[in-house]
Formats: C-alpha cells, structure tokens, sequence
C-alpha cells in the first residue's frame, strides 16, 4: 500500500512538472519553429538535481538560433514573477537576482495575489531580455527553482518559479562582540543573528543614513521591522527572541550609506 502511494505520487509529481519540448516552445513561443523544437527537444529531458535545466535548454536556443536576448535598442523590458512563496523572501531573492543578473534599475508595478501565488510585475529599460541561463543558476544559489518561462510577446515575459526549498543566502559574516566595519553594499546587508541580544549600527559622519532593520525568524517570518524617515547616525536596540537573520539597509537608498556601516552583535 505504501509503495503505491509513493509510485502514485511521483507519478503526479512528474505529471506536472513541465517538459523540456513544453518549456523550450514556452520560451520561443514562435508556432513556425515547431518542428525545429519537436527535433531538439520531444525525445530528450533536461534535468539538473530534479529540476528542469533551464541552463542547458537556454544553450541549445541560443546554438539553434531559435532566442535573441539582443534588443534593436533601449525598450521597455516586461517581466512577471509567480510563486507560493513568502512575501519578503520572494521580494528579496528576486530583486537581487536582477541586480546579480545586470539589472540594478526597475520599476516595480504590481504586486498581488492571484489563487495562491504571489505575483509581481516590474518593468526594465533595457538593451537585452534577461538571460533564462544566467537568471536561472543565480537563484539556484538560494535553492529557487524555474518552473516555466512564458514568452508573451518580444518585450514581455512571465516566471514561474518553485521556492519551496529557498532560503535566505547571508551576504555578511559578523562575530559576537566584535564590531565589524562594512564596506558599501550593493544590495542590503544579510546575516544571521548567531543568538545575540543586542544590535548596535553605527553609520559614517559623512553619510545620511534612515534606518531599514528587519529580524527574521529561521523560517524567514518577518518579526519585527524598523523603517525611519529620518536621519540616524546610530541603532542600538534588543534583538527579538527568535529572530535568524537580520537585513540592514536604508529606507530609501543604499547610496545613503556609501560609506558603510558599523555592525556590532553583542550578548
């Protein structure tokens, strides 16, 4: 009885999941490259650790000339995000996903929900479509996964993603009771809490910092959020039970801290 239980669920697992033909045509979405596709893909499967290699389908599109990430010129770039995933860990991975992948500025238009899945949609002047290879191994560090990628017209393009397993990457290492001076950050400073009682911050005389302070528990809830509008030139507050990681950052801009900051955990 449990072993067809198990069978009946890989079954379904498999049932859904989506073909290496159904993705490569997903992201060509071009009805006269069908038997080009059907030819590369209907008797082969691309998988990686479980999960479609959405690197090597990208290789054998590009090889085949069959995508062109190169844009005429400067367009306005598309794109829709949809998971079952938390809120904050999906925002964070994403938008800086896009930094690592050469989009440091977007707009982001909308975020809801639609039957369970968070959805979020932004748009990008760019010269070029985001690289599914490159996209796809950048989020693969923090165990996100590509379902489907959907070619809706030449400038816009709609993400499934699978952040079941994701986890929140630290970008900072800081040791308990020993102050560590940072360098300026590209994206918000990352790190884990390593069971301290207090946070202490202290920002650069030549710097205007408003500070953005979140505490995550090891689940990546948001438990606590500190959000100024006004200048600060140091934090130092009690560390909430519970809390894993910990997300440093300014409520406007990181170019408000340029100079870095002074991060100090203590027991």
């Amino acid at each position: 009885m449990v072993k067809t239980l198990f069978l009946s669920l890989i079954f379904i697992s498999n049932a859904l999941a989506i073909s290496s033909l159904e993705l490569a045509r997903n992201m060509v979405n071009d009805p006269n490259k069908e038997a080009q596709l059907k030819l590369l893909f209907e008797s082969k499967s691309y998988t990686l650790d479980g999960h479609i290699n959405v690197a090597e389908i990208t290789r054998i599109l590009k090889a085949n000339s069959l995508i062109n990430l190169n844009m005429p010129g400067s367009r306005n770039l598309e794109l829709t995000f949809k998971s079952k995933a938390n809120g904050i860990l999906f925002l964070k991975i994403i938008n800086e996903s896009l930094n690592q992948a050469g989009f440091v500025y977007f707009i982001p238009n909308e975020l809801s929900f639609d039957r369970d899945l968070l959805v979020y949609k932004l748009s990008i002047e760019s010269r070029y479509i985001l690289d599914p290879a490159n996209f796809y191994n950048i989020l693969k560090s923090n165990s996100v996964y590509i379902q489907n990628i959907q070619k809706i017209n030449p400038y816009t393009y709609e993400y499934t993603l699978d952040f079941d397993r994701a986890k929140l990457k630290p970008n900072t290492d800081i040791n308990p009771n020993q102050a560590k001076k940072l360098e300026r950050p590209l994206r918000e400073y990352i790190f884990l809490s390593k069971n301290a009682k207090k946070l202490q911050i202290l920002a650069s005389a030549g710097d205007s910092w408003f500070a953005k302070i979140q505490f995550l528990d090891k689940n990546l809830n948001l438990i606590q959020s500190i959000s100024l509008t006004e200048v600060s030139q140091e934090f130092k507050g009690q560390i909430p039970s519970n809390t894993s990681y910990i997300i440093v950052g300014d409520t406007f801009s990181l170019d408000n801290i340029r100079r870095g900051l002074e991060i100090t955990l203590e027991n």
